[in-house]
């Protein structure tokens, strides 16, 4: 399994990268906080954490001396971000068709993945009722 997330991280860096024109040892070593590093960062944090469940704890091994707080907050701050600007959510969305079209995992994958996250939720709340 460790193989094809990989597979799919590489991708994911890959595709916001060009996305973002961005080279990907400035994406992964850089401690700017420009908008030109901040905005495919924080992009693929969310990425990592809530599609691929990357745990906070583990997101420095993907950018250099990432401290889990900080990707606790990379997180926050993109979902505020995609609820209050469009084009942040057309920017990750765009993200998402892209890593649709280049899906190792099948066809499908992403839409039974958020069917299983919503039904989690589902059984969570009937269960602590």
């Amino acid at each position: 399994m460790s193989t094809i997330n990989n597979k799919v991280i590489d991708q994911a860096f890959k595709i916001c990268c060009d996305m973002y024109n961005i080279d990907k040892n400035t994406l992964i070593n850089s401690k700017n906080r420009s908008d030109k590093i901040i905005k495919p960062k924080r992009l693929l944090i969310y990425f990592l954490y809530n599609d691929l469940e990357v745990k906070h704890m583990r997101m420095k091994k993907y950018f250099k001396d990432l401290h889990h707080s900080t990707s606790i907050y990379h997180v926050n701050r993109f979902e505020y971000e995609i609820k209050k600007h469009k084009e942040v959510k057309r920017q990750y969305d765009l993200f998402i068709s892209e890593m649709c079209r280049h899906n190792i995992y099948g066809l499908g994958f992403y839409e039974k993945r958020k069917e299983i996250k919503r039904l989690l939720k589902e059984i969570n709340k009937i269960t602590n009722d």
